[in-house]
């Protein structure tokens, strides 16, 4: 019963995401609309942010079960907006309110387990120190976060897919020429 009361919990809060702004959602609008008491709310959740968050992690999870391997860079960018877009008006909501760094936490989990992923593939372990593999997830988690975050703030265009191709075609050709690669 437990889990299925957070589930509805979780549906009601999205359902109201998705109609109008996080910040005038409250406990009674989300207990009002899934039919429990502000105490069984309380019972699941301590306040709104951690059911923000666990809401923006079951669909992080939700993606990587869809995305088992990350074969390119381009692709962490891509699964990256796909975790966006698959809530797109409610990550909207989460992005321009007060409880934004929820959301960046968990977009920069999401985007830290994609480039991990993509290293687990495209990297043999002994071709870098543990160290040195860190650091380069690190490095491409925070660039891809930069650009999706770039993208949320220029309002998530439909031609997402076609930027990010042609910046990291961008990126290779600089790489090549300043590093004669």
């Amino acid at each position: 019963m437990s889990k299925l009361t957070q589930k509805a919990i979780q549906n009601s809060f999205v359902k109201l995401l998705d109609s109008k702004p996080i910040d005038r959602i409250t406990i009674k609008d989300i207990t009002d609309d899934c039919g429990i008491s502000r105490n069984t709310f309380y019972y699941h959740y301590a306040d709104l942010p951690a059911l923000v968050e666990e809401v923006l992690m079951n669909n992080a999870e939700e993606l990587m079960q869809a995305y088992p391997s990350i074969e390119s860079l381009e692709e962490c960018l891509n699964v990256g907006a796909r975790y966006v877009l698959g809530f797109r008006r409610a990550a909207t909501h989460i992005y321009d309110s007060k409880h934004r760094e929820v959301y960046d936490r968990c977009l920069m989990n999401v985007l830290r387990r994609i480039v991990t992923a993509y290293f687990d593939m495209a990297l043999p372990d002994d071709k870098f120190s543990t160290e040195e593999r860190d650091i380069l997830i690190d490095y491409y988690k925070c660039v891809c976060y930069g650009i999706i975050a770039d993208w949320c703030n220029n309002g998530m265009r439909d031609d997402y897919a076609e930027s990010f191709h042609k910046l990291l075609m961008i990126r290779s050709r600089m790489l090549g020429v300043e590093f004669g690669l």
